[in-house]
């Protein structure tokens, strides 16, 4: 409405942190013209890397956040821990932009994501990048425990 020209005169607030931070149309869910979608990226190092089964074996309970997930048995999965954890960010909000890589779930503190179609070889100490949903930065932006990098900052 306010691109349109179409808001009624008795709107005098808006709320627009989505749209203006990460350039998105709130209701069509599509780019806000004349923004960008990549002001902000969350990055997380790789602290392990090894193969495991893609389904845990054994009885399964719910984890400690009271969800009860479902794993489909893939075979052996190259996975990998980030240094990124529920306390940090909203899970659900990343969207990893290495093609092939695919966030599985996370504890506290750490990211499991399955890299065995990343499309390059990872090792301990890389980085994995991640877009975010405007929840996600709410958390990581309020999180004591992510650091904070502006442009052209080392």
């Amino acid at each position: 409405m306010i691109a349109a020209g179409t808001m009624p005169p008795r709107v005098n607030h808006v709320r627009v942190g989505e749209a203006i931070l990460l350039g998105r149309d709130t209701v069509a869910r599509e780019p806000w013209p004349g923004t960008v979608q990549d002001a902000f990226e969350l990055r997380g190092e790789v602290v392990e890397l090894q193969r495991k089964p893609s389904a845990p074996e054994g009885p399964r309970t719910a984890d400690a956040f009271g969800r009860r997930r479902v794993f489909e048995d893939r075979g052996w999965r190259e996975r990998a821990l980030l240094d990124i954890g529920r306390e940090d960010v909203d899970v659900e909000g990343l969207v990893p932009l290495e093609l092939g890589v695919e966030v599985l779930g996370a504890s506290s503190d750490y990211l499991v994501v399955d890299v065995t179609d990343a499309g390059s070889a990872l090792r301990v100490g890389d980085e994995l990048t991640f877009a975010l949903s405007y929840g996600a930065l709410l958390a990581a932006m309020d999180s004591e425990y992510v650091e904070k990098r502006y442009e052209g900052e080392a």
